[in-house]
């Protein structure tokens, strides 16, 4: 039986309907095998905080609309593994229509 690993999700959060500015949550996400950014995402929304907002669609990278940046790099949260430690946060911030999901680009 393989042993979980425990990472730390610090992710952008911010609602322009009634924060007054962006803010961090920090959450802690039990990880094994392999598992996506986007994995790591459904599962605070389904066992954290199901308020967090992101986009997922495909699954496979071929609709674009999981671009986020993860560390300072964007990416896509389907095909990016979660391996340490990561922030997520949106591709562009001043174009939030919640959290991590932006205006499309």
């Amino acid at each position: 039986m393989e042993e979980k690993k425990i990472i730390k999700v610090k992710s952008f959060r911010f609602d322009p309907q009634k924060d007054e500015k962006p803010y961090y949550d920090t959450f802690n996400v039990p990880i094994s095998g392999k598992m996506s950014v986007q994995d790591c995402l459904v599962y605070i929304r389904e066992n954290e905080d199901p308020s967090l907002a992101f986009f997922i669609n495909c699954r496979l990278g071929f609709c674009r609309r999981c671009l986020i940046r993860v560390n300072g790099k964007s990416c896509f949260s389907c095909l990016t593994d979660a391996e340490d430690d990561i922030v997520v946060e949106p591709l562009i911030k001043d174009q939030v229509i919640r959290d991590l999901w932006s205006k499309d680009i």
